[in-house]
């Protein structure tokens, strides 16, 4: 798992993260280089958008990055967030963090050898 970002939160959900002491999951932090970012996104299978907006106006511009790539996105639902994400089009949306984990466990399940539909519709509907 792949954390960008260096947000107010951030030491926060790694003392989270450290918390939940993974034993099949390895999370990292890279600093990333503007020319790799894009090049990350794209090797990605899904992206997770935790952004929400106070105003409920301001779209998550790393959602835009991420369909920019080509990589279907799991967005925490706010009123715009519809501007971009589609639910069940393009990505999908979750309003609570046993949604997204539904999400992710629907969208790895039989991963690489057989992936959900949802995977290449969702790429189509970029």
């Amino acid at each position: 798992c792949i954390i960008t970002g260096k947000g107010d939160l951030k030491e926060y959900y790694m003392k989270k993260i450290a918390e939940l002491k993974l034993k099949h999951v390895t999370v990292i932090t890279p600093w990333l280089a503007a020319e790799d970012y894009p090049r990350v996104l794209a090797a990605a299978d899904i992206g997770v958008s935790l952004h929400t907006s106070s105003s409920g106006l301001d779209l998550p511009m790393k959602v835009v990055d991420m369909f920019g790539c080509g990589l279907p996105v799991a967005a925490k639902g706010f009123p715009a967030i519809d501007e971009l994400v589609k639910d069940r089009e393009n990505g999908r949306v979750f309003s609570s963090s046993d949604e997204l984990s539904d999400i992710l466990i629907q969208w790895f399940k039989n991963f690489p050898s057989n992936p959900s539909s949802d995977h290449q519709k969702y790429r189509d509907n970029l």
